[in-house]
């Protein structure tokens, strides 16, 4: 080779290409999705959110596995996964309940908010009292009307004889709320519970109108 011809440039080795890609994976989305949600929770808050979204779609609830004894030693085995259950029924999530029992007025949803919270939650979540915080969230969770003022509807359940005060703000469910949670709601109407009252209230009026007799 001469000094006045240059070494050709070698062409550039062929890269491989990825294959088109025609649509993410739905599957695979929703799973980053939400493990970039719940990364920044507290163990605790992580739990909470899997256990809601598990029974919203009326999955498995998760369960803490069962220690057991072996030969050896202490090994954990999972247990079989069900439902919390309380009673004869099967627990719900609150807007599950709340479709359940269609509450009328803020305050019946602020006494179903406690029955949940007292009697139906799942032990992470369970508590006796509630606050404006908890009317806020569940309410939300629910899909029910936000009140303009938590801290009234919880005033306006106690003085409607459903919720006891503790003080600080909290409130308890009384028997009352109890049996008009489990008693009441979601009763479906016959049609002669009003017919009786009109009875009742022209009876009443009957009566007055009768003269008493003269001594």
């Amino acid at each position: 080779m001469s000094d006045s011809e240059t070494p050709s440039t070698p062409p550039p080795a062929a890269t491989a290409t990825p294959q088109n890609v025609t649509g993410e994976d739905a599957e695979l989305k929703a799973i980053n999705t939400m493990v970039a949600a719940l990364s920044p929770l507290k163990d605790e808050q992580r739990l909470r959110a899997i256990e809601y979204v598990l029974r919203r779609f009326n999955a498995v609830t998760l369960q803490a596995p069962s220690v057991s004894s072996t030969a050896s030693g202490y090994a954990s085995t999972p247990t079989s996964q069900a439902p919390f259950t309380t009673g004869a029924s099967s627990i719900v999530d609150i807007r599950t309940l709340r479709e359940q029992k269609d509450p009328k007025s803020a305050n019946e949803m602020a006494t179903l908010v406690a029955y949940y919270l007292s009697e139906v939650a799942p032990p992470t979540d369970r508590k006796t009292e509630i606050s404006t915080a908890d009317v806020e969230r569940y309410f939300k969770m629910a899909g029910f009307k936000l009140p303009a003022d938590a801290r009234f509807t919880l005033v306006n359940a106690r003085n409607a004889g459903y919720l006891d005060s503790v003080g600080s703000g909290q409130y308890k469910l009384n028997p009352v709320g109890y049996n008009l949670v489990v008693h009441r709601m979601g009763k479906v109407d016959d049609g002669k519970a009003e017919p009786r009252r009109r009875q009742k209230a022209a009876r009443k009026r009957a009566a007055k109108k009768v003269p008493r007799g003269k001594k």
